[in-house]
């Protein structure tokens, strides 16, 4: 080999191994030696999802496991998993869907956690009802009109209870399918534990009469089958049951994002101050007001039920996360520090995209609930103080100004909106009010695309308004949250540092720096090589010569 191809190789050597050293930054955050997992809630997996591409923009390097909120429960106890998010809290007695019985409280005692306030939603009951070659999209129903239903007590649309929540509107005679899950469901837990509250002995009645001798009869995860229900997987088999089109006739319960992404209508229900409501996120963020805790931080929603505003979505509720409160393996305080500034995110910045995912930003009390929290886990930042928590309900006016009043035909003393009094046939479609379209859209539309699959990242927007935009600071999109065509979300953390979520960053500026370094070395090492190109040439021409 020639001095000149000997010199060319080790050039091209260096040049290579500076590319392979100067590549791996492109793929690996600045934090990525401190790696949490998490697993459970489905039902929360599109803001967990959405909130942690935020902050890995920030380096913050978390994986999350869709798998149920029962299976996060498992994961947690297994030590499979850093954190969970469930629906329902441990069970002393969980049954699983093959007879078991489980002590859940005892198995994980040897990793000590506390609960907290991730998510908000209500709970809302889809339905597919066509009369006349119309969709109906006003139905009205009463707690214990709702709870007859789903335990097998009306069985027809014909019902004269119906037609009363209505305004005495009549609706011809079919046959109601209840669809309810098949699963192990926080879902089923959340409305059971409504009905337990609100009509415990209609849901006590239901378990005598399907082999639950309890008395009281408990809220439960697993919904017993009964005669005339279908029963479906996951809140996408119930979804998708109740629009086909044999799901006529049909009534099931979802978490509204699935009913807004399917674009069904579901069904106002009447809350305590006499008003029918629907489960969007203002009205889910003001009942949730009424939230309170028992000694375990586990959540108490009698007064979310009975809640006495007249815009109050009474089946409002929330998801745990679980955290540990101990450096018990496979936890430790370094992990407790990217735990905290994930909770901190998510309990501020993070809800100003609640509602555009769907959901319901947190409300103050239930904020505050979560710092506390945060601060029992090791290696913990400090949270900032509640008024620099730029959560829509605390800084912004999401529940006071922002929130609409009862719309025409709510109070339970007039007929519907559409219906004339006296009852009628007339159906009037009422938008479904869509959520916030990416900046400050939304209205009465119906809604976005989207994968609900818990592992991808889902936005459900509404179709009237400025859809797909970036936000502007207006009152419905409050401190200017930004789409992901760019901006800044910020969030306090210890010292009154904050913790900021670039939108536009990301990969970006890595691959650019990146090719800076790469032109760098292209530099030094042209001329040389140049140079000796040049004298090889002049030197050949020589001998020749």
């Amino acid at each position: 080999m020639t001095r000149f191809r000997r010199t060319t190789t080790r050039l091209f050597a260096a040049f290579g191994i500076a590319v392979i050293g100067v590549l791996p930054l492109m793929a690996r955050p600045a934090a990525a030696d401190v790696i949490l997992t998490g697993a459970g809630s489905t039902w929360s997996a599109i803001a967990t999802q959405q909130w942690i591409a935020d902050v890995a923009r920030q380096g913050l390097s978390i994986n999350f496991n869709a798998n149920g909120s029962s299976a996060g429960r498992v994961y947690y106890y297994s030590k499979t998993s850093d954190f969970a998010i469930s629906e329902i809290p441990f069970q002393q007695a969980y049954k699983t869907p093959d007879g078991e019985t489980v002590n859940e409280i005892a198995n994980a005692a040897g990793r000590p956690y506390t609960y907290l306030p991730i998510v908000a939603g209500g709970t809302s009951f889809m339905y597919h009802l066509d009369v006349g070659g119309q969709r109906v999209t006003n139905l009205r129903l009463k707690p214990l009109t709702l709870a007859q239903i789903f335990t097998g007590v009306i069985t027809d649309w014909s019902d004269a209870r119906i037609s009363a929540d209505n305004g005495g509107r009549k609706f011809p005679s079919l046959h109601i399918t209840p669809v309810t899950r098949s699963d192990g469901s926080g879902t089923s837990a959340q409305f059971s534990a409504f009905m337990a509250n609100q009509t415990g002995a209609v849901w006590t009645a239901f378990c005598h009469k399907v082999g639950i001798p309890d008395n009281p009869c408990p809220p439960t995860s697993l919904y017993p089958q009964f005669t005339g229900s279908v029963q479906q997987s996951g809140s996408l088999g119930v979804s998708s049951y109740v629009s086909a089109g044999y799901g006529q006739g049909s009534i099931g319960y979802v978490e509204y994002g699935y009913a807004l992404e399917k674009g069904f209508p579901v069904a106002s229900i009447l809350n305590h101050a006499g008003y029918y409501a629907q489960p969007t996120a203002h009205n889910v963020a003001i009942a949730l007001q009424g939230a309170s805790f028992n000694a375990d931080n586990t959540q108490n929603l009698s007064g979310v039920y009975n809640f006495n505003d007249s815009r109050a979505y009474p089946v409002s509720s929330y998801s745990y996360m679980i955290a540990p409160i101990t450096t018990a393996a496979p936890f430790t305080a370094e992990k407790g520090t990217v735990l905290s500034k994930f909770i901190l995110y998510f309990l501020c910045a993070g809800q100003q995209e609640a509602e555009r995912l769907g959901y319901s930003p947190l409300p103050k009390v239930l904020v505050e609930n979560g710092f506390a929290a945060n601060n029992k886990i090791p290696g913990h930042v400090a949270p900032p103080a509640i008024n620099q928590c730029n959560n829509p309900t605390i800084t912004g006016n999401f529940i006071t100004g922002a929130a609409p009043p009862p719309p025409p035909g709510s109070n339970q003393n007039d007929p519907p909106a559409g219906v004339p009094p006296g009852g009628g046939t007339t159906n009037t479609t009422i938008g479904n009010g869509g959520g916030n379209g990416g900046g400050n859209g939304g209205g009465n539309g119906t809604t976005g695309s989207g994968n609900r699959n818990g592992n991808t990242t889902t936005t459900i927007a509404g179709s009237g308004g400025g859809g797909g935009g970036s936000g502007n600071g207006t009152a419905g999109n409050p401190a200017g949250l930004l789409d992901n065509g760019g901006g800044t979300n910020t969030q306090n953390a210890a010292s009154g540092q904050p913790i900021s979520i670039h939108r536009s960053s990301g990969p970006v500026p890595v691959l650019l720096y990146v090719i800076a370094v790469l032109l760098i070395l292209l530099v030094v090492s042209a001329p040389p090589l140049l140079a000796m190109v040049l004298r090889q040439r002049a030197e050949d021409e020589a001998r020749r010569s």
